[in-house]
This record gives C-alpha cells, sequence and structure tokens, in this order.
C-alpha cells in the first residue's frame, strides 16, 4: 500500500495529514478562465495523479468550449462551484500559481494562503514567480513554453501511456502556448514533448481545427476597430500600438484578435483595451520582441502572462484612462532594445581613395576585415568591400587605385538607431556593413557578422 501511495505523487513521500486520512479529495485546478495549456495540462496531471477531479471555471475560450463540447465524454471535468474546500486533502494547481488567478475556488485558496495542515499543495507551473504565489509543499515550476511540458515529462518519466486523442490534447496546449514553437518564451523541452506526442499519435488536422480556428463575425468586428483605434507610439526603443476600444462589448477571442493585429502591423507590440459591462476594462497585450515583457505589465495592472502575451481585466475605469496608466508604466521603465552603439566595432579601420589596390589587399589581410570606409580630410566618401577588391584585380592589377572600385554614394547608419532597423536595411540593400557617424565623422562600423552574433550568439 505505502508503496503504491508513493508511486502517486511526484514529490519524495508524503504529508502525515494524507496518510492518516482514508477519505482524501484531490482535486486538479487551473485559473479561471480555461485556455488550452491549462486543460492539457489538466489532463496530464490526471495522468501523474489518476483519481484526482479535474475542476474548471465557468469561463472558457471559445475554442476551448468547442473542444469540450466534443470530447465531454472523453474528459470528465468538474464545474468549481461544486467544489467542497473542506473536504480537499490535496490540491494540484496547473499552468496558475498566483492566488489572484485562483478566484473560482476563493474558499480553497483562503485553506492554502493559510497553510491549513489538513491541505497538501502541488504546483505545475511555468509563470514567473510573484508575490502572490500560493505556498506548496511540492512546486515544480520552470521556464518553458507551456506547463504542459512539465507535465508530459513527468508522464514520460513515469513510462505512462498516453492514446492518440490525449497526444492530441497534450499537443494542443503546447502549441497554444508556445505560437507553435514561435513565442520568444519557447524551450528545446517544448520541442521534445511535442516530439514524443507526435510519435504516440497526436493528429495535426486536429491540431490545425483548433489551433487555427476562423474568426467570428464578433472578432472579425473587434479586429477592424482595434486596426481603425490604433495608435502608434515610441516609447524607449520600441514602436507600441495602443488601441482604445470604448465602445467594445464581451467578445470571445480577444487574444487572438490582438495576435492577428500584431501580426498585420509593423509594431513590436500591441496593447488592446476593451470596454466591458459594469465598467471594467479588458486588456489584451503581445509582443514579438523579446525585450518587451507584457507579461509583467499585466502582472502591474493585476494581471498576468508570459514575456510575449498578457491580459488583465481592470474594474472601476475606462480604457482611457488604463491605456494612460500603462504608458506612464512604459516609460517609467522604457523597453530597452539592442542599439548599433551596443555591438559596433570601434575605433574603425579606414582607407584613403588614393591607396592602391595593393595596400587595400594587405589592410583587409591584416586587419582580418572583408571591408572597409573610405575616408578623405576625415569625411566619408565611399566604402570597399573583399567583392571590390576581387573585381580591382580581375581588371586592373594591384596599383589602381581605391577611389575607381569603391561603392558610393555610402549608406550609413547613426548609434543611436534600433538593431533590427539596421538588419532591415542591410537585407534589402543586400550589404555586410554600415558605416556609424557621428556629426559626418565615422565613429564605428556595424557589420552583418555583429548582427548575427547578437541573433545567435558566438556560434555565428
Amino acid at each position: 500500500m505505502r508503496r503504491n501511495l508513493e508511486r502517486y505523487v511526484p514529490c519524495i513521500g508524503l504529508s502525515m495529514t494524507y496518510r492518516r486520512s482514508r477519505t482524501a479529495v484531490e482535486v486538479i485546478i487551473t485559473h479561471d478562465v480555461t485556455d488550452f495549456d491549462a486543460l492539457a495540462s489538466a489532463v496530464a496531471a490526471q495522468k501523474v495523479y489518476p483519481g484526482a477531479r479535474i475542476l474548471l471555471g465557468s469561463r472558457h475560450g471559445r475554442d476551448v468550449r468547442d473542444y469540450l463540447a466534443l470530447h465531454r465524454d472523453r474528459f470528465v471535468t468538474w464545474p468549481a462551484a461544486s467544489l467542497d474546500a473542506s473536504a480537499v486533502r490535496r490540491a494540484i494547481l496547473v499552468d496558475v500559481r498566483r492566488a489572484s488567478r485562483l478566484g473560482h475556488v476563493s474558499a480553497l485558496t483562503e485553506r492554502m494562503l493559510a497553510r491549513d495542515p489538513l491541505l497538501e499543495v502541488h504546483v505545475w507551473d511555468h509563470h514567473a514567480a510573484t508575490d502572490e504565489d500560493v505556498p506548496a509543499a511540492f512546486d515544480r515550476s520552470e521556464p518553458v513554453g507551456s506547463a504542459t511540458t512539465l507535465l508530459v515529462e513527468e508522464m514520460q518519466r513515469r513510462e505512462l501511456v498516453v492514446d492518440p486523442v490525449e497526444a492530441t490534447l497534450l499537443a494542443i496546449g503546447v502549441h497554444v502556448d508556445t505560437g507553435s514553437l514561435r513565442y520568444a518564451g519557447t524551450s528545446a523541452r517544448d520541442a521534445a514533448v511535442l516530439t514524443w506526442l507526435m510519435e504516440r499519435g497526436a493528429r495535426l488536422s486536429v491540431i490545425n481545427r483548433y489551433c487555427h480556428q476562423p474568426f467570428t463575425a464578433g472578432q472579425t468586428n473587434a479586429l477592424r476597430a482595434v486596426l481603425a483605434a490604433l495608435r502608434v507610439e515610441r516609447i524607449g526603443g520600441a514602436r507600441i500600438g495602443f488601441a482604445v476600444v470604448s465602445e467594445g462589448a464581451a467578445v470571445s477571442g480577444l487574444d487572438e484578435v490582438t495576435s492577428e493585429t500584431l501580426a498585420i502591423e509593423d509594431v513590436h507590440a500591441v496593447i488592446a483595451l476593451f470596454a466591458l459591462r459594469g465598467g471594467r476594462v479588458q486588456v489584451v497585450a503581445r509582443s514579438r520582441a523579446p525585450w518587451i515583457d507584457v507579461g509583467s505589465l499585466m502582472r502591474r495592472m493585476g494581471g498576468g502572462g508570459h514575456g510575449t502575451a498578457g491580459a488583465a481585466v481592470i474594474r472601476d475605469s475606462n480604457p482611457a484612462a488604463v491605456a494612460e496608466q500603462l504608458r506612464e508604466a512604459l516609460q517609467a521603465q522604457p523597453p530597452r532594445a539592442a542599439r548599433v552603439r551596443d555591438l559596433m566595432s570601434s575605433p574603425v579601420h579606414t582607407l584613403s581613395p588614393e591607396a592602391s589596390i595593393a595596400e587595400l589587399n594587405a589592410s583587409l589581410g591584416r586587419w582580418q576585415h572583408s571591408g572597409a570606409p573610405v575616408v578623405a580630410a576625415g569625411k566619408l566618401v565611399g566604402i570597399v568591400s573583399r567583392r571590390d577588391l576581387e573585381r580591382a584585380q580581375a581588371r586592373a592589377g594591384a596599383q589602381s587605385r581605391v577611389a575607381q572600385y569603391m561603392s558610393r554614394p555610402v549608406l550609413t547608419t547613426e548609434e543611436h538607431a534600433l538593431l533590427e532597423d539596421v538588419l532591415e536595411r542591410m537585407v534589402h540593400a543586400d550589404i555586410g556593413r554600415l558605416p556609424v557617424l557621428r556629426e559626418d565623422r565615422v565613429v564605428g562600423i556595424i557589420t552583418r557578422r555583429d548582427i548575427l552574433s547578437q541573433l545567435y550568439g558566438a556560434e555565428a
């Protein structure tokens, strides 16, 4: 008996309280608005904790609601309202550990926060820690893209069996919370879990059905309203789009609307604010830049999320007022993107336009450069590359002058320019380097290799 119980839980041993209880009730709980990562991690937790009941709040995304309607007989869930909090001896929290996101089980949350000795709390979460986290006897909170990933890894460790229907749901959970492995918070562990699930029969056709649902008429109208209201502002190094939709109504799937806005607009982040009934404001934020942590921003507003996705509901306010609060918060700690000055090489090796091709060849070899600015009287007059050197050697020989083969006019940049803007210029112009100017003087140079090192690290 003891051997079986110890296999039943993922931590070492059991609390004395649980050992004494013969009527222990175990529940699996996620956050108050059920998304696919929440549902999938709850189902995975039930594999790890057989016999535990899955409790869900009353609010689900449209995609989750549709999924449950079709799979209700396969995955049995219980309404949180049916919970007798006093009977629970173990609460397993998945995809959540913040007390403020457990309002649908408030009586049980009070026991958690009071550290009730008759209640054992286990946590499986991938969100950043906050001061609101409930205390837990067992806490596996790790920085992966999906809470489902953590529980599938535990299933792998225990060599638990999943069928294709289960594998598909678990894969949907990982896909949704990682943006199909595109979001900045995605880890190699998420990808490995998806591979394992595909090997066990996860169906791509079903995954695509629930990960890429067409917009409803309400979502389409909301998208039009957001795009019409969008105003782009420069804050720090970021282009942030604010959309205040004051006439909005309760529309399911506003997170998808905001994600689509980010995909359409040339901005680093989108913050959409929707007026709801009762003086409430729903805020949905999405970021494509890892240096803009919208999840942290939403936590300041009483919500939550990840680095690239977050949301909050603010009571007794209006969208314009909340937008101003968010704007002030961003301005107080402006997002800091990588700029040219962070990566440029300085001081710069330069050549005279009167230098010979032989001197150019020797200089590039000595400096181990593939090109260099050409400067006369302190002013930039051209740029020369190894490609120009090869062209000169093939045509005229070593005594030709740099001036004859250098490229001009020269595309340049400035120290404060955003690295991603420079990358875009290089790509469009198909060039490998940009001189960096300060008051018409060359103070540095940034190359394709510098940018690759930023993207890939030392391996570039």
